[in-house]
């Protein structure tokens, strides 16, 4: 009996430490939004596209030239820091640099709209950087 009580409480605290403990750093570098599509994300009060995010915004633009009928929403997203206005001033800017990065790369334009959430819709809601990092993003939603 002791043993068996023993290896289920072994098992349990193993199952907890496996699926219930957080992993800290930086998250993936990018995330499915639609299918096909891939998020990017941005530095603290930044709108411009980081050169690690270029590939995956030809990936996105691949995507729309293979899929001619196909037109995105790119959602603009921001952290909790900042004013609800500026933030969504920011999430604006944003959503404007990677429509007009796809545009570059030979998507047309009408058929990417952009809209700023600010902070509302944030993918974490923690108060530290892992969390930050990962709601100043742009999200790409087929319509």
């Amino acid at each position: 009996m002791k043993k068996t009580t023993i290896a289920a409480m072994l098992m349990i605290v193993g199952l907890a430490l496996t699926f219930g403990c957080s992993k800290q750093g930086k998250p993936d570098v990018a995330g499915k939004t639609s299918k096909g599509l891939n998020r990017i994300h941005f530095d603290f009060d930044q709108s411009d596209v980081k050169d690690e995010y270029k590939k995956v915004l030809k990936g996105n633009a691949g995507y729309m030239k293979d899929n001619e009928k196909a037109s995105v929403q790119v959602e603009g997203h921001c952290d909790e820091r900042g004013t609800e206005e500026y933030n969504i001033a920011l999430g604006h800017r944003r959503a404007n640099a990677a429509r007009d990065y796809l545009v570059s790369l030979g998507v047309d334009k009408g058929r990417v709209k952009t809209k700023s959430f600010g902070e509302e819709k944030p993918l974490e809601t923690c108060s530290n950087e892992s969390c930050w990092w990962k709601n100043r993003r742009a999200e790409f939603v087929k319509k």
